[in-house]
């Protein structure tokens, strides 16, 4: 079984490995600055709200073009956007980390903006990628090697940084380099450098261009509207929830347990090896027991662990309580992902063939949207004071609502898949980034 699982993935088109190979390359930079640059700012006397206002920032470039790029791209070939994006993310990540190291502000800013925009670039275009690429027999492995680069990203950002931060110091002669945040920030953007030569070797098929000329004012009545809202309502609680939660927990167990960037990478590490290990149960668990167990329930699970791991804080004095915050911490993240490939599947399955691309470009947008209001939010709150646990217990109470408005969608879509039998495409991804 694991050696057909294996040549699965293996059989793939070429296009697909390159493709795959980008993205993780890329993942080990914006998982390595999800780990490390928060602790990072904050050492180099940054605020809480400041560190909340700069990453903020990530998200404005991608919620402004994530949708008008995803209708130029239809008919078009997407090389161009990866190797930009290739170009954009290690470039703007050196400029971050010395913009922060130098203290200039407003290229901090600047530097930010520009991240954003070219993970977004990555974002939108790698799904319309995988779909165009691939047929009905392959795309699910595709689809799903594509959502496992996260985890694998994650995996080595974290025992590279560990590594580092063990080794501490490397010496050459008379010079020497010290494993502090910033030089292992510069380190993985050098690695990510590599994804360069994973997009020039990208190639691509031709692509129907009969839709080329699709234009904005086309799009009202080319779509189900009200359908597509309906499938986003869930997405956009969800996403606003984990805005305010997933940028920041490393800040919750620096701040309240004083664990270091290296001891945080090697949580991330551990979480992001049981995250990839789920994602391969997910299939057969969807096909046996339904969307409302490996949504609903699986979900549910998820908020019950960030509860617990939120209300630690309240007995940070006890010696149980961080060794329970980290139980929660290490169960919440992968049973959170673990619904997000059904999710998806289930989304796609909703609205149709007819929407599917546009709904991929309004997620991304609207991923990207949310965690900016979320961000804003996040700053706002500690400005007034608010605690962390309070903070993590309003994600709670936005990931109930999304679960619900998951459970109202579910009802509906098996309703209609009774009533008529719809030609549909399983679709296994993940839209966010944590």
């Amino acid at each position: 079984m694991l050696r057909n699982l294996i040549r699965s993935y293996l059989n793939l088109p070429r296009m697909i490995h390159m493709l795959i190979m980008l993205e993780f390359t890329l993942s080990l930079i914006h998982v390595a600055f999800i780990l490390v640059l928060n602790i990072f700012l904050r050492k180099q006397g940054y605020s809480d709200p400041e560190i909340a206002s700069f990453n903020s920032l990530r998200f404005i470039g991608a919620l402004a073009f994530a949708l008008p790029l995803g209708i130029y791209i239809r008919g078009k070939k997407l090389k161009p956007f990866f190797i930009l994006a290739a170009l954009i993310v290690p470039l703007t990540s050196a400029l971050i980390i010395e913009s922060v190291y130098r203290e200039i502000v407003p290229l901090i800013k600047l530097s930010f903006l520009l991240w954003g925009l070219g993970m977004m670039l990555m974002r939108v275009c790698s799904l319309p990628f995988i779909i165009r690429n691939t047929s009905s027999d392959n795309s699910t492995e595709a689809l799903s090697l594509s959502a496992s680069t996260w985890a694998l990203a994650t995996i080595f950002s974290g025992i590279i940084i560990s590594g580092l931060d063990w080794i501490n110091n490397f010496s050459l002669g008379s010079w020497i380099l010290y494993f502090n945040e910033r030089s292992i920030l510069w380190i993985i953007t050098f690695l990510g450098v590599s994804s360069i030569f994973f997009a020039l070797r990208i190639t691509e098929k031709e692509h129907d261009s009969s839709d080329r000329d699709a234009n904005i004012f086309s799009l009202y009545k080319n779509y189900d509207w009200i359908i597509i809202i309906k499938a986003l309502s869930p997405l956009i609680m969800i996403s606003i929830g984990a805005g305010l939660t997933i940028p920041y927990v490393n800040l919750f167990f620096n701040s309240v347990f004083n664990l270091s960037s290296s001891e945080f990478s090697i949580l991330g590490s551990i979480t992001a090896f049981l995250v990839f290990t789920f994602s391969l149960l997910v299939p057969s668990i969807r096909k046996k027991y339904g969307y409302w167990l490996t949504i609903v329930v699986v979900q549910a699970l998820s908020i019950c662990c960030l509860v617990i791991m939120a209300l630690m804080e309240l007995y940070v004095t006890y010696s149980f309580a961080l060794i329970i915050a980290l139980i929660a911490y290490i169960f919440r993240q992968p049973l959170m992902h673990m619904a997000h490939p059904a999710s998806n599947e289930l989304l796609m399955n909703y609205v149709g063939k007819r929407n599917q691309e546009l709904i991929s470009a309004l997620s991304s947008s609207l991923w990207s949207a949310s965690w900016f209001i979320s961000a804003k939010v996040f700053e706002w709150l500690r400005l007034l004071d608010f605690r962390y646990y309070e903070i993590f217990l309003i994600t709670a109470g936005l990931y109930i609502i999304g679960n619900i408005l998951f459970a109202l969608l579910i009802r509906e879509y098996e309703s209609n898949k009774r009533a008529s039998s719809i030609n549909s495409i399983p679709i296994e991804d993940e839209l966010t980034m944590d």
